[in-house]
């Protein structure tokens, strides 16, 4: 296979992976908020296609993703369906996937942040450009997911390291795609799971700055600028 051939493919296997998962990320979130279908279905689509999105519109990129491939929208549209009014085959992955939302949600950051760079780089944009694509792609769907359901977004919580995790596993995937495609992949998305993951156990977040620090007075915030 051809080394354009095996990036593609991949590529379309990464993105279509992502929306499934973000979608049913989106899923579970509306089903914490009691929504309707209607409600669970757009959470859903909006947590699966934001990211990508917002990337397509930044490269100019026509037609967007998920419209040159509509199979993605009614596949979330039949998972929604099931999801609310077959519950009984959903039952034995119910308390699972309340348990491990953070999993989910991680690895749908991975999988959008590796499609995102490699979308970038089709696109001819610089490596460091590339990393941000991979940044915006793989956060935005659940900035848009946590505002639907009405929450500050994960990425704006000082809880634990987000946009740094996907930032991390872009420059994974960038830094080892010239060894080889399918390594890059898995190595950018395996980065961006487990640092998120390690972070949420072991709360680990970025430095505050000083004016952000406990104890800190207004009249030292605005002396410290």
């Amino acid at each position: 296979m051809e080394w354009n051939a095996l990036s593609g493919s991949l590529g379309s296997l990464v993105e279509g992976s992502a929306v499934v998962v973000s979608a049913f990320s989106g899923m579970i979130a509306a089903r914490r908020k009691r929504m309707d279908f209607v409600g669970t279905f757009t959470v859903a689509a909006i947590t699966a296609f934001g990211g990508g999105t917002l990337r397509d519109v930044l490269l100019e990129r026509r037609p967007l993703f998920w419209v040159s491939h509509q199979e993605y929208l009614i596949l979330i549209f039949g998972l929604a369906l099931v999801f609310l009014y077959l519950p009984q085959l959903f039952q034995p992955l119910h308390p699972l996937a309340e348990k491990t939302f953070d999993l989910i949600d991680a690895l749908g950051l991975g999988l959008f942040s590796v499609a995102g760079c490699a979308a970038a780089l089709e696109a001819g944009m610089p490596i460091f450009i590339a990393s941000l694509f991979g940044v915006i792609t793989g956060v935005f769907g659940g900035i848009l997911r946590d505002v639907m359901i009405n929450q500050i977004p994960i990425v704006f919580r000082q809880t634990s390291l987000y946009a740094t995790c996907s930032f991390v596993g872009s420059w994974v995937y960038l830094l080892t795609l010239p060894i080889e495609i399918p390594f890059a992949d898995l190595g950018g998305i395996l980065a961006t799971i487990l640092l998120r993951l390690g972070s949420i156990h072991y709360n680990l977040t970025l430095p505050l700055p000083p004016h952000l620090k406990p104890g800190v007075s207004e009249q030292e915030e605005e002396r410290l600028g």
